[in-house]
């Protein structure tokens, strides 16, 4: 009886013994496998990938300036001036005949006569002259005088009872007179720059250099 128990019993251990082996092989790969997934960093985690920074926007492109609109009844060529004055002594011309010169100059000082006047300022005085030889009328109300010394100084236009703008229309053929004022020092008008803008249009007549003053 012993020797036909004895091999079923050595048999049935040897399966318990392979039985434990093979669940406690199941229970390691179980644990490592959970230390895997516990120690591996979860994709919130990880870091963000930085933001590659963009190119800067392109330069804007320069546009040429719009060309000068030509007005009414007045031609293109009008603006160019065909004889530009060097110095205080040669009137300046545009090509359609219409011309400018500073008939005279003194310098003075200011006497305060005037409501908001100073008196002893230093003033020089321009005397202007428009000759209309073209054939079209020349809209005077839109003329700008201007003046700079030693450089780029502006010199403050001063009105008193003796100046008088240009104003109204100049017909063909016709003149017009004006008088002009402006706060330069005496010991300054070796170095003067006068700039008759007529209307707006035209190229403006610059007369610079010694002011020839009385």
């Amino acid at each position: 009886m012993l020797r036909r128990v004895l091999p079923v019993l050595l048999v049935f251990g040897a399966a318990l013994a392979l039985f434990f082996v093979l669940q406690s092989g199941d229970d390691d790969q179980q644990t490592s496998g959970a230390a895997a997934t516990s120690t591996a960093p979860s994709p919130s985690a990880e870091p963000e990938d930085e933001v590659e920074p963009t190119e800067p926007p392109p330069v804007a492109v320069e546009l040429p300036a719009p060309s000068v609109a030509a007005r009414e009844g007045v031609p293109a060529s009008a603006r160019t001036l065909t004889v530009s004055a060097a110095d205080f002594e040669a009137p300046a011309e545009w090509s359609d005949g219409a011309s400018v010169r500073v008939t005279g100059a003194r310098q003075q000082v200011t006497s305060g006569v005037g409501p908001g006047e100073r008196s002893g300022q230093p003033q020089t005085v321009f005397a202007l002259e428009v000759t209309n030889g073209s054939d079209k009328p020349i809209d005077l109300n839109a003329v700008v005088v201007q003046a700079v010394y030693a450089g780029s100084t502006q010199a403050s236009p001063l009105y008193d009872r003796d100046t008088v703008d240009f104003a109204g229309t100049l017909e063909p053929g016709g003149t017009a007179t004006a008088v002009y004022s402006f706060a330069i020092p005496e010991d300054q008008l070796g170095d003067v720059v006068l700039s008759v803008d007529v209307d707006g249009y035209r190229f403006p007549a610059v007369f610079s250099g010694a002011v020839p003053a009385a």
